[in-house]
């Protein structure tokens, strides 16, 4: 087998393996990520019309005015970002819009999977009190400067979502989830039904408890910018079960964990 060859195959078995890795926090998160201050004032849009979990056809399915679709994963990585990186001084004068989408790159071009930032450290965004007062107030220059839609279809991380899920990789997921939590940190993670194209979505694990059934989640979901939404995990049948919206009826679904490194 040629050299190249042998190194794409390894790769390819690597990857799954690479993209499972996970290393618990080193010390808890100052404080949690909350709803809503940690949250922003917009949503993502999807690209077609939903009714009860399916697409709408017929000729008014597109009609509807969207200004920005395909941020699923954009607003989930940067959301955590800011969580991580920056800090709001309420008492400050507000940058102006050429200042502020600067500020607001230097937050978002930071890995996300990097420590949390001192506050001496983190990037300063004066005149507000948290991210769902300042993206209420400049909406247009967040959703201008968070990051780009397309991009994120050229993520390695992407690829492992053809590695079938099984019982036990979700069971270790929600152990890692719910662990993290415990320590204040929130996971970034991918719902979906692939092959099927029902669900393909990328949320934030804010909050969790646990009974005797199993554990029960509450998500930032980029698709609302008005409430939670749910993810539940059953210890008996060791599978997630995403909530029903107004995109997805409801139902299992395979759960990974991302941006946990530059191959997730």
């Amino acid at each position: 087998m040629p050299a190249r060859a042998l190194i794409v195959f390894a790769f390819a078995l690597l990857l799954p393996a690479l993209a499972r890795a996970y290393v618990p926090p080193a010390a808890p998160a100052p404080r949690p990520l909350e709803y809503p201050r940690d949250t922003y004032a917009f949503k993502n849009e999807t690209v077609w019309n939903y009714g009860g979990g399916t697409v709408q056809s017929g000729p008014d399915a597109t009609k509807k005015q969207r200004q920005y679709t395909r941020r699923c994963f954009v607003l989930s990585r940067s959301l955590v970002q800011f969580w991580k990186f920056a800090k709001f001084d309420p008492n400050g004068k507000p940058l102006d819009d050429k200042q502020l989408a600067a500020r607001i790159r230097q937050v978002t071009e930071r890995s996300v999977w990097l420590p949390i930032l001192s506050d001496k450290d983190r990037v300063v965004f004066p005149g507000y009190h948290d991210l769902r007062e300042a993206s209420a107030d400049r909406p247009d220059v967040f959703r201008e400067n968070l990051g780009l839609g397309w991009a994120i279809y050229f993520r390695p991380g992407n690829f492992p979502i053809t590695v079938p899920v099984d019982r036990s990789t979700e069971a270790r997921v929600n152990r890692e989830i719910y662990h993290d939590l415990q320590e204040n940190y929130p996971t970034i993670i991918w719902a979906y039904r692939f092959p099927s194209l029902k669900l393909n979505h990328v949320l934030v694990v804010m909050k969790g408890t646990r009974d005797s059934t199993g554990c029960h989640y509450l998500l930032f979901d980029p698709n609302y910018d008005d409430r939670l939404t749910h993810l539940d995990y059953d210890d008996k049948t060791r599978s997630f079960t995403f909530q029903p919206t107004y995109y997805f009826k409801g139902g299992y679904v395979n759960v990974r964990a991302i941006y946990r490194g530059m191959v997730q």
